[in-house]
């Protein structure tokens, strides 16, 4: 069961005050069609024959009816033995400018009943997109911080292998009088420049990404929405809707100056740390290994 929204009469009619407990239904024209339904028919509904007497169909691209069989609101309490239950009750106000006040006065007759507006089913869906955005950018920051320290640890273990093939040539630097902190400075001096000229080529390739989704824009569409009107005469709660309005999301990249600046920062950063370690690797060799390796 639902409310008919934003749909238009295409056969027959549409429900009235007369129908409240008749056994006569409207049905969506999809289901009418995929159904081989027609106006005069009949098609069953908890057990019962229930006359069609019209057929509606969407008034936009998207599927806005809630149900494929709309029915009198006694007609469907009988049929679905719930009794004298009303699940939704749609109100509506004068203007925009009463709804706050249309609102109050509702929540007060009924105290019993959950009292909404349009504007808190849009709170609503914003709380839940900011909470989703707000878990998908900690799994994006987390992810970053994951990937930076995989890469870091790779770079520290490709410096120690570089420092391992190179064995002879610091080991000789030592032999020859090099102090334990020049050599140091030397691998870390090394890595910090392969570290810059990383940072430098990332940084070309990403601008590059970010130009060809910039000029591509590839975009997003979004379904139609219906706004909820007043009750249209329809024992069942049924009502036309106002118009809809379909859009589109184009997606961008932007370029932060702050975002380049700390990549290149943390390229320089990896590269000197992973030269560090490198380095301290390289100062531990002995001239007699050297030699060895010369040999």
């Amino acid at each position: 069961m639902g409310p008919l929204s934003s749909v238009t009469l295409t056969d027959g009619r549409l429900l009235t005050s007369a129908d409240d407990d008749a056994a006569v239904a409207v049905v969506d024209a999809t289901y009418a069609t995929a159904n081989e339904i027609s106006v005069g028919g009949t098609i069953e509904v908890g057990g019962t024959d229930v006359e069609v007497v019209g057929i509606v169909a969407s008034g936009s691209s998207a599927a806005e009816t809630a149900a494929d069989v709309f029915l009198p609101l006694t007609t469907a309490q009988t049929l679905s033995e719930a009794g004298a239950v009303v699940s939704t009750v749609y109100v509506q106000a004068a203007s925009a400018s009463e709804i706050g006040a249309v609102q109050s006065a509702l929540a007060a007759a009924l105290p019993d009943a959950t009292v909404n507006s349009q504007s808190d089913l849009a709170e609503t869906v914003s709380g839940s997109l900011s909470s989703a955005t707000s878990l998908i950018t900690n799994l994006g920051l987390w992810l970053s911080i994951l990937v930076l320290a995989v890469a870091l640890l790779l770079a520290v273990l490709l410096t120690v292998s570089g420092v391992t093939r190179r064995t002879r040539e610091f080991g000789t630097l030592k032999a020859i009088g090099w102090s334990d902190a020049r050599v140091v400075s030397q691998v870390a001096g090394e890595s910090l420049i392969q570290g810059l000229l990383g940072g430098v080529i990332g940084i070309v390739l990403g601008l590059a990404a970010i130009i060809t989704i910039n000029v591509i824009a590839p975009t997003i569409s979004t379904a139609p929405t219906a706004g909820m009107s007043g009750p249209g005469g329809f024992p069942g709660g049924g009502f036309p809707g106002s118009a809809q309005t379909a859009s589109e999301i184009t997606l961008s990249a932007p370029i932060t100056l702050w975002v380049i600046l700390a990549a290149v920062g943390v390229a320089v950063l990896g590269g000197l740390v992973a030269g560090i370690f490198g380095g301290w690797r390289a100062a531990r060799l002995s001239p007699s290994e050297a030699l060895r390796a010369v040999n």
